[in-house]
């Protein structure tokens, strides 16, 4: 019997079925794993692109605003490219309709199966995460995957004292990190601010920041790569209350590779992730392809 042919139109779809050892046979224009290279493309954006050409951070949220509230997608699915490629399964999402595309029957060629990703917490994945390889016909490869998942957790090392920490995953204007991020932030030995797990990314003022106090502030601006999110976070610095912080002056202002480690609900984030914030909460320096410490300026004597 060969293997299930699988159509991802979203990144974590492409990010999951790549641990699962599945085969991909097309992904969305955001999938970003290696095994996305030359496939057929199957989504676009509404939404003008972000960088290096496209409108910044701040006209991003409000072309984002403007399609919400006149009920307009913000993603399109190739529904001819999806037919020709008679795929078994689909692999969508159903959790924020601003961050990726969804499918729904009339996307759907004859004889394919949905399945839409739900995570929203480390428990949220497992169920994906058995889900897909129960309909994959291959239900070890996903207890496998969860057993990785538990054993880099278990190796992790953790502060003795749980640092303050808030994250940002947008920062004009300033938004929260949600659903799974806080859970990430416990098991890498911190004490998330402002949001718990599971509740959806809001947007914050900069009063209720600055008056949180956090030791440490990740900033982690969804879908950004390190060096976006690290050129973002140096503006911040200049041009918003994020100065006035303790943890900033302190030096306790980090960017990071968003896009693979915290976008995402995915095996990849919860291993990479919750290891690159333990070794930060923990005072150590993370890898620096994955996290960078964003410097005071130096004070002219």
């Amino acid at each position: 019997m060969r293997p299930p042919r699988i159509a991802c139109l979203v990144p974590a779809a492409t990010d999951l079925a790549a641990s699962l050892g599945l085969e991909v046979v097309g992904v969305s224009h955001e999938c970003d794993h290696p095994i996305a290279r030359g496939l057929p493309v199957l989504t676009r954006s509404r939404i003008s692109a972000m960088h290096p050409h496209g409108p910044g951070p701040a006209e991003i949220d409000l072309q984002v605003s403007a399609a919400v509230a006149a009920g307009e997608p913000l993603y399109v699915v190739d529904r001819d490219a999806l037919a020709r490629l008679a795929p078994d399964i689909v692999l969508s999402q159903a959790i924020c309709d601003v961050c990726a595309a969804r499918a729904d029957a009339c996307d759907l060629p004859a004889g394919a199966r949905l399945l839409e990703l739900a995570a929203t917490s480390l428990a949220g994945l497992a169920a994906d995460v058995r889900a897909v390889a129960e309909a994959a016909g291959v239900p070890e490869r996903g207890e496998d995957c969860l057993a990785d998942i538990a054993a880099h957790h278990a190796a992790l090392v953790r502060p003795l004292d749980p640092p303050r920490t808030l994250t940002l995953e947008w920062g004009y204007p300033p938004f929260l990190g949600g659903h799974w991020v806080p859970e990430l932030v416990a098991l890498g030995g911190g004490d998330h601010l402002l949001s718990r797990t599971g509740e959806p990314s809001r947007r914050a003022s900069w009063d209720e920041i600055v008056a949180a106090d956090p030791d440490v502030l990740v900033f982690m601006p969804c879908g950004y790569s390190l060096a976006a999110a690290l050129a973002e976070a140096a503006e911040l610095r200049r041009d918003s209350p994020l100065a006035d912080l303790r943890c900033v002056r302190d030096g306790q202002l980090w960017a990071v590779d968003a896009v693979n480690l915290f976008s995402r609900c995915t095996p990849q984030s919860m291993i990479h992730g919750a290891a690159v914030l333990a070794a930060l909460l923990r005072g150590d320096e993370p890898p620096s392809a994955r996290a960078r410490r964003v410097a005071p300026p130096i004070a002219l004597s």
